[in-house]
């Protein structure tokens, strides 16, 4: 066979080959299914924890906090010496006792002695200058009957009457002092209060200057509270004259495993600022500490909550709603990040206290924002209810003003009693 025959034969079954791969390659691509498109979905707007504003008047809490002392805590200590002879029952530490009550009962025997003695003393006296005026009169008609008006003092005895008048008082004052000294040996409790400390006992002798006890009154019970200055700028405080119906305080503690409250009122503040905390202390009494089913005993420590000024349109926010700068985040109707400067005036706790131009039900960005520019939008992730009095449907939320009109005015409800603790005093 001639070799171009060979070499045609070839070609044509590749050829032919070649034709049926590349039908087989078309058919499978015109019946393959058809992919189907698919929609692109929108992105959603990051998701940010918001609280409804509900500004108001509110009056501010100024936190401070101090320990409880008696108005009176005085050292008793003995006027006369001698054996204690007996001791009220209350003379022990923690009795109470009543104003008047004898607390200490000296031995008396040598001190009636002495008071006879005087009285003795003041009866010789008197009768010493009944002889002496008697004498001066003598002397008066002798020198009258010689017919003359002019006569020496030393004649007429006047030195011998003024020598027998001051004797006479002299005595009395004996006596008087006698009587003081027999008083004195029943040591009497100078106010209603309570016993500290007692430094003696029946039986001991004692002189005069020896201390007996420790006592406090308990008609009034005081606690100093230190203020910073901005905290001064928030009371209503004259720190120049007296202070006459000062701000209400609430006094709280945690006393035998319950929390307790005692009311009490702003009556001065001390004379001058403490040279190393630069704190300016106002005192507080309570009136009738242990009147209560729970005494404000001394020397408790207790948080203080004092009244300050009042101001319209305040917001009480968490923390995290203020920004660096002064600035809070605000949502509008359409969910739009926008900046709003406020007026710091003071943080308790977890809470701040702003005032400025903030609506009541907007939305403040409570979360923490990575980024943050005016007029993102954010998914608002709503952690209260909508105050009540909002029209329905306003901001795009009918449920949460429902939701608000049954709640009364709750959040502003508690604003207002927020319990404010001192360590967060801005």
């Amino acid at each position: 066979m001639n070799p171009s025959n060979k070499s045609t034969s070839k070609n044509k079954v590749l050829g032919i080959v070649v034709a049926v791969g590349a039908a087989a390659v078309a058919a499978v691509i015109l019946l393959a299914p058809k992919p189907e498109e698919k929609v692109v979905e929108a992105a959603l707007p990051p998701v940010a924890d918001v609280v409804y504003a509900n500004p108001g008047r509110q009056t501010l809490l100024v936190p401070s906090q101090g320990s409880v002392r008696a108005r009176h805590e005085i050292e008793v200590v003995a006027r006369v010496g001698g054996v204690i002879e007996s001791v009220n029952e209350a003379f022990v530490p923690g009795g109470f006792f009543q104003q008047g009550d004898s607390l200490i009962q000296i031995e008396a025997a040598d001190y009636r002695h002495a008071l006879t003695r005087a009285e003795s003393q003041v009866a010789n006296a008197a009768a010493t200058l009944a002889q002496e005026q008697g004498m001066a009169k003598q002397a008066q008609r002798e020198w009258r009957d010689l017919g003359t008006k002019t006569a020496n003092n030393l004649f007429l005895r006047k030195p011998q009457l003024a020598a027998a008048e001051a004797g006479l008082a002299a005595a009395k004052a004996d006596r008087d002092q006698a009587k003081l000294n027999l008083e004195r040996t029943a040591v009497k409790a100078p106010f209603a209060g309570r016993v500290v400390e007692t430094l003696v006992d029946i039986g001991q002798y004692i002189t005069p200057g020896t201390r007996l006890a420790r006592i406090h009154s308990t008609g009034v019970a005081e606690v100093r509270l230190p203020l910073t200055d901005h905290q001064l700028s928030l009371l209503e405080l004259p720190l120049g004259s007296a202070i006459e119906n000062g701000p209400a305080v609430r006094v709280t503690a945690s006393l035998a495993g319950k929390a307790r409250e005692w009311r009490g009122q702003i009556v001065r503040t001390e004379a001058a600022i403490d040279p190393n905390s630069r704190f300016v202390y106002a005192v507080a009494q309570i009136q009738n500490p242990y009147a209560g089913e729970a005494p404000l005993i001394n020397g408790l420590f207790v948080e203080a909550q004092i009244a300050g000024k009042t101001y319209d349109d305040i917001s009480v926010l968490p923390r995290q709603a203020l920004h660096e700068g002064g600035h809070i985040l605000v949502l509008n109707e359409e969910n739009q990040l926008g900046f709003r400067d406020m007026d710091l005036l003071q943080a308790v706790g977890e809470e701040v206290w702003l005032r400025g131009d903030l609506a009541p039900g907007e939305k403040v960005v409570v979360s923490s924002l990575g980024y943050s520019r005016e007029g993102m939008v954010l998914t608002p992730n709503p952690l209260n209810e909508k105050p009540s009095g909002l029209l329905l449907g306003e901001q795009g939320d009918d449920d949460g003003a429902d939701g608000a009109s049954e709640q009364d005015d709750e959040p502003a409800a508690e604003a207002g009693s927020t319990t404010v603790s001192a360590q967060g005093a801005y």
